[in-house]
Order: structure tokens, then sequence, then C-alpha cells
């Protein structure tokens, strides 16, 4: 019966990940974050909408609901499944992971109108396993810099999740597992879709720059 985690942890994943942080932190300013920048929900447009007072709060939630999603469905797998196949909680925890970032971009809670997904992704391939997390975090936050722009540290977030999840996989690196590419695939995915009208605004060179630095 152990195979049950899977949809469980999908299922759990999706809901955690359909929490609307963003919307619900504006809110509590005026602002209906939907109405604002990009529409989206992330951390970008909470600062376009509310300044860094609500960025740094909806950051902060979209980076725990999919780490949290993914430690929650571990922790049911050791309680309740002690001797669970190691394969079976891989996929249990890849699936969850993959499900919060669709949570996050297509929320059931917020007529499944969502952000992009970085942060979650990169929160939760860090709950996944660290090193391809590490790797993830620190492409991510160097391309934000160099570029200024947020869409492009984003993609590189599920570009460099897949890529390095299946070359850990390849080596045989400990800790990492096949089972967690679905988890990238997912995020390159959801990631890949949630920001195709920027990837034409970087062709036609009009994406938005962050101006902080």
């Amino acid at each position: 019966m152990d195979w049950i985690l899977i949809p469980i942890g999908a299922l759990i994943g999706y809901l955690l990940g359909s929490i609307p942080t963003g919307l619900w932190v504006t809110r509590l300013y005026g602002v209906d974050i939907r109405t604002v920048g990009s529409g989206r929900t992330g951390g970008t447009n909470a600062w376009r909408a509310a300044g860094l007072k609500a960025a740094i709060p909806t950051i902060l939630g979209d980076a725990l609901k999919g780490a949290l999603a993914v430690i929650l469905v571990r922790s049911l797998g050791a309680s309740y499944f002690p001797g669970a196949d190691a394969t079976i909680t891989a996929l249990a925890a890849g699936l969850t992971g993959g499900a919060a970032i669709w949570g996050h971009n297509w929320p059931l809670f917020a007529g499944f109108n969502g952000g992009a997904g970085g942060i979650t992704a990169a929160a939760t391939a860090m709950a996944i396993f660290p090193l391809a997390g590490g790797i993830v975090w620190i492409t991510g936050a160097l391309l934000i810099w160099w570029s200024r722009m947020a869409s492009v540290g984003t993609f590189s977030v599920g570009a460099v999740s897949l890529a390095t999840m299946l070359l850990l996989a390849i080596a045989d690196v400990p800790g990492a597992h096949w089972a967690y590419v679905i988890f990238s695939v997912m995020a390159f995915i959801g990631i890949f879709m949630a920001l195709r009208r920027n990837r034409q605004q970087l062709k036609d060179g009009k994406e938005r720059v962050i101006t902080i630095w």
C-alpha cells in the first residue's frame, strides 16, 4: 500500500501550492495583485503592487509551501509506511514538489491565476535534494543579479533544476534519484509555460528590469 503516497503527495503538493500568498498579502494593503504589472501573484509583482513590505512575506510564503509539502509527505511516509520502497518514496517526493509548483502557477484558490513558480521551485528543489537545490539557488540569484530581470532567473530555476537533477542521477551521486527528475520536468514545464509572455518580451527587448540596483 506504500504506493498510495504518490497520489497523496500530488494532492498535498497541489493544494499547498495553491495557497495564493501574494494575492492574500497584497490585499492587506488594499491592492489586487492581479491588476498590477504582469498580473501574476509572485514576489516580483507583489513588489510592484505594494512594495518590499508585501514582497518579503510573499517570497517566504511561496518558498515555504513547496518545501513544506515535500517534508510533510516524507513525514507521512516515515510514520505510516516505514518500510516503503525507496523508489516509491522518491516518486512521492518528486511528484509532490512538481504538483506544488503547478499549484502555485495555476492555484485552485485563486481562479487558476498564479505566479511563475521560480521561488517555489527553488525552495522545493532544496527540500527534495539540497545539493541540487543549492546549485539552483546560486545560479538563479547570479542570473538575476547579472541580467536584472526576474524572468531570466526564474527560467534558469527550471532549466538548471532539470539539468542538475538529471546529471546527479546519471553520476549516481549519493542522495540523488532518478525519480527526482520528475519534479524537475514538472518544474521546467510549469515555469516555461508561465513565462511565455516574458520570453516574447525578451526577444523584443521589452522585458522589465529590476531597478533596485
